[in-house]
């Protein structure tokens, strides 16, 4: 049914050859747009109910009695390096799988052809990617040199 929809009508009538094509590109062209409207403000009614959710329950517990401390515990992250290493990790392998793919397809053709702007993205998610990485060894770094202070201190208090 969808090629019957966006089939393109041929006039011939009047002696010249007219293409009618209707309204399905501006249609299909806005579609993305729409969708990227709707997700936005999905995503804004989400997280505003949600924290009006919380406010709720912050006031329910003051109306009660109820210590703040024990609505809320606290959550125990992992480290937050591992995160960035894998977030970085991940960038710096899709960039240069971009980057090869774009020396495969566009080695022979022109820079007008579109292979420059393409590389230009893969080079983005290189960076990235390598960003993120140089910030989670950081992260470790610190947080090993942190775990060796507080160990030394710890040992010192014991003495």
């Amino acid at each position: 049914m969808l090629p019957q929809i966006l089939a393109l009508t041929v006039d011939a009538s009047d002696g010249g050859a007219k293409v009618d094509m209707g309204n399905w590109p501006f249609i299909l062209g806005a579609l993305p747009l729409v969708i990227v409207i709707v997700l936005i403000v999905m995503l804004t009614w989400y997280f505003l109910n949600k924290k009006r959710l919380e406010h709720q329950q912050i006031l329910a517990a003051i109306e009660k009695g109820t210590p703040l401390s024990e609505l809320r515990p606290v959550k125990q992250k992992g480290p937050n390096w591992i995160g960035n290493l894998t977030v970085g990790i991940t960038f710096f392998l899709m960039g240069l799988g971009w980057f090869i793919l774009v020396l495969l397809d566009f080695g022979n053709t022109s820079e007008a052809e579109g292979g420059s702007g393409l590389s230009y993205a893969a080079m983005a998610f290189l960076a990235i990617g390598i960003a993120f990485i140089v910030k989670g060894i950081l992260q470790r770094s610190a947080e090993k040199a942190m775990s060796a202070e507080k160990s030394a201190l710890d040992a010192n208090q014991g003495q």
